[in-house]
């Protein structure tokens, strides 16, 4: 298994966890990969990935702010990911890299199209819509409700972790233990208060706005996306496709939200793409 390593930092005043894999020497491809999770994630949840780094030569994923193992600040929204991104690949002092997004990554994404003559190539799975079309899933909106969010998120249990994920897919049952592991380990208070801000902070305008410079990516991009996904559709995996400049877009039969971790497939295909000269 490849030795992961974990490091801190303050990038933009915020204390960041970053894991990181590979050495960049991989002969297949030259610039690191950015690996940005999303809710109620970390870092971790790229195990498939940060497993098979010496595929991919330099492998960075960090732990956004209030998620995993970063710090708690008071107050998470769409602006201060998007700002922390930006910053973060300034203090990693990356000229280029490649990026692979799934769900809350997405304020990467948005970060990264108002640079983007910096991606080389760009990957996102099931991730939030940057678009006023987008309407939120039923638990989203709970969570955007005052008072009934706050139920709603500090009453999350393990069991209520396992529901939720056995909801998440059409595969039978839920994600697997050690992904519940990964997600509870790290849902305190203050990762749950992040959770609030940040979908509070995703208004319609917002979402849009966030999404304004996605057309300014040029780099060959892969949108992939679960057909059983229930929190964002398939349509959303073709807005991406068609607000992206070169982007090929696979629908991925029989798995849901976390398509990667419930077919090993999905894990091949993007670091093929990634991998290619």
């Amino acid at each position: 298994m490849m030795v992961h390593q974990l490091e801190r930092r303050i990038i933009n005043g915020l204390d960041t966890a970053i894991t990181t894999a590979g050495t960049g020497t991989s002969t297949s491809a030259g610039s690191p990969v950015i690996f940005v999770h999303g809710n109620p994630d970390s870092a971790d949840e790229w195990a498939p990935f940060l497993d098979r780094a010496d595929e991919l030569g330099r492998v960075i994923a960090p732990d956004m702010p209030g998620f995993g193992r970063s710090g708690r600040p008071a107050r998470i929204d769409m602006q201060t990911l998007m700002n922390w991104f930006a910053a973060l690949v300034d203090d990693l002092s990356l000229h280029r890299y490649r990026l692979v997004v799934h769900d809350w990554g997405s304020v990467a994404l948005a970060a990264a199209a108002i640079r983007p003559e910096r991606l080389d190539k760009l990957v996102v799975i099931d991730g939030v819509a940057l678009s006023a079309q987008y309407r939120w899933h039923w638990l989203a909106r709970v969570w955007r409700t005052p008072i009934l969010g706050e139920l709603a998120v500090f009453g999350i249990r393990r069991p209520t972790l396992q529901l939720l994920t056995r909801l998440s897919s059409p595969r039978p049952g839920p994600m697997d233990e050690a992904f519940i592991d990964e997600v509870m380990q790290h849902l305190d208070a203050g990762m749950r208060r992040a959770i609030l801000g940040l979908y509070r902070s995703a208004d319609p305008a917002a979402l849009e706005a966030a999404g304004a410079a996605l057309p300014n990516v040029r780099c060959p991009s892969l949108v992939v996306w679960g057909e059983g996904d229930p929190y964002l559709g398939v349509a959303e995996a073709h807005r991406f496709g068609e607000a992206l400049a070169d982007a090929d877009v696979e629908i991925v039969p029989g798995v849901g939200h976390w398509c990667f971790r419930e077919d090993p497939v999905v894990v091949d295909r993007v670091i093929d793409f990634l991998g290619l000269g």
